[in-house]
């Protein structure tokens, strides 16, 4: 018999104690906004399924806690024999995800609440039954669509995002496509057979290479990207669909008015089409100029995206190369965000450096990526009831880990953790550490003088000459 410890005793107590707690007051915060509670039993979106709703702190540290629990709990109680299966095996999930963006059934299917027979979507994909019988229960085991009724089938609100007039649609088919290729060559890339290969930190030495079978770095002047316009106008639409889990907290947990004020515009530098510009412009009519800065390859997307958010006075787009000396010099705010994670650390130093250049007492540069941190355990701490009732629900401030909850939030973080390897495989390059941030601003010549935690995966981090 298997003896245990008490620790190994509290471990699932702990978990599932948090786990009540986040959701008593997940619940209360959804009673408080006079919100329906979310189900996946009905066709209709939920109002936080909107890409402009922010949840209040208290909701979005108790969403964190609960998927980190859930995450923790399901590692638990699983059998490993299962756990491996499930991994091997689950690569078909996100194939089975972007068959079905490819196939546009999420818009097909439409808001029917008593589902679309499958003999009906068969006949209107021209997709063999079984075979998309076995698909559709596939996605529905992982929360994607669901089953009213045997062989009809319905969305709900995790397949809405995939509709094609959804910024959901392009993740699942470009980005998608991109990762789930580049994934299955990424063994190789870290396990080649030449220890020199091995030791490579540039672009085009990684599993991309060998996916696509090509020489050309996925980003750059010269590159996938710039040979091929049309994979950066996907890209781009692809980047649109991650700004709605992250574009509200980061404009709602800085001080941008603030530091706007008096400046002759924000620039967003690789801004893609705009999407944060165009959140910012929404939520503070007092900041009258962004401009969004990438290369001519984004200019469609960018200004199609633009127009379609009337703002076409307060936002424009500027032609420029991030790793060429920047031509703005005056009274501007910079940013940079999701960009320093696709370069190595020489090349994110040589970046920052043109920013640098510009630099005066009237400017300021924001650097805006993942912090990756680490996934130990401890055993103690404050409950999450604790941590949660001292929390100021009008500014936000991330609580500390609970007990048996790793200080990455584990699967709340799930993300994070995944695009970090993705970004090897994909340009050999890596969301970074607060250590690693900090050493390639010193690079450029730069330092840190403050981090902003935001309600979203990223931290915006003000960074002035060193």
């Amino acid at each position: 018999m298997i003896q245990q410890s008490c620790s190994e005793m509290s471990e699932l107590f702990s978990l599932q104690t948090t786990l009540n707690e986040a959701l008593d007051a997940f619940r209360a915060e959804i009673a408080a906004q006079n919100l329906p509670e979310p189900s996946l039993q009905t066709s209709e979106s939920h109002p936080m399924d909107h890409i402009t709703y922010l949840p209040s702190p208290v909701m979005f540290e108790a969403r964190r806690a609960a998927l980190a629990c859930l995450g923790q709990l399901m590692v638990l109680i699983r059998n490993p024999y299962d756990a491996i299966a499930a991994s091997s095996w689950s690569a078909i999930e996100p194939a089975s995800l972007r068959l079905a963006a490819d196939l546009d059934l999420a818009t097909i299917i439409g808001d029917s609440e008593d589902g679309v027979s499958l003999s009906e979507l068969t006949a209107k994909t021209r997709i063999e039954e079984a075979k998309l019988e076995r698909v559709f229960r596939c996605l529905i085991t992982q929360g994607w669509f669901r089953e009213p009724r045997e062989g009809y089938f319905a969305n709900n609100r995790m397949s809405n995002i995939i509709k094609n007039d959804q910024p959901g649609f392009h993740m699942a088919t470009t980005m998608n496509h991109l990762f789930s290729k580049t994934a299955v060559y990424f063994p190789d890339m870290i396990n080649h057979p030449d220890p020199e290969y091995r030791k490579k930190t540039d672009p085009s030495h990684c599993a991309f290479q060998m996916a696509f079978n090509t020489d050309l770095p996925y980003f750059g002047s010269v590159s996938w990207c710039s040979t091929y316009p049309e994979e950066a106008t996907r890209f781009a639409l692809a980047m649109g669909g991650v700004g709605p889990s992250s574009d509200p907290g980061t404009a709602a947990d800085f001080p941008w008015t603030e530091i706007c004020k008096g400046k002759d515009a924000l620039v967003d530098i690789g801004g893609g089409q705009g999407t944060l510009c165009c959140s910012l412009a929404l939520k503070y009519p007092e900041i009258k100029q962004f401009i969004v800065e990438d290369l001519v390859d984004c200019r469609e997307a960018a200004e199609a995206n633009i127009k379609s958010k009337n703002l076409t006075d307060r936002v424009i787009f500027e032609e420029q190369d991030f790793f060429t000396p920047q031509k703005l010099k005056g009274k501007y705010v910079f940013v940079i965000q999701r960009v320093l994670h696709d370069w190595s650390t020489e090349d994110g130093a040589k970046i920052l450096r043109q920013i640098r250049d510009v630099l005066n007492e009237e400017s300021n540069l924001l650097i805006i990526e993942s912090l990756i941190k680490p996934a130990v355990v401890s055993s103690t701490g404050p409950s999450l009831k604790e941590s949660l009732s001292k929390l100021d629900n009008n500014v936000y401030s991330p609580v500390p880990p609970p007990p048996f909850v790793p200080i990455n939030f584990g699967e709340a973080n799930r993300n994070q953790n995944g695009l970090n390897v993705g970004l090897s495989a994909l340009c050999n390059a890596f969301e970074r550490t607060l250590p690693q941030m900090e050493e390639m601003i010193a690079k450029a010549g730069l330092k840190i003088k403050k981090i902003h935690a935001t309600r979203g995966w990223p931290s915006i981090i003000e960074v002035g000459l060193a």
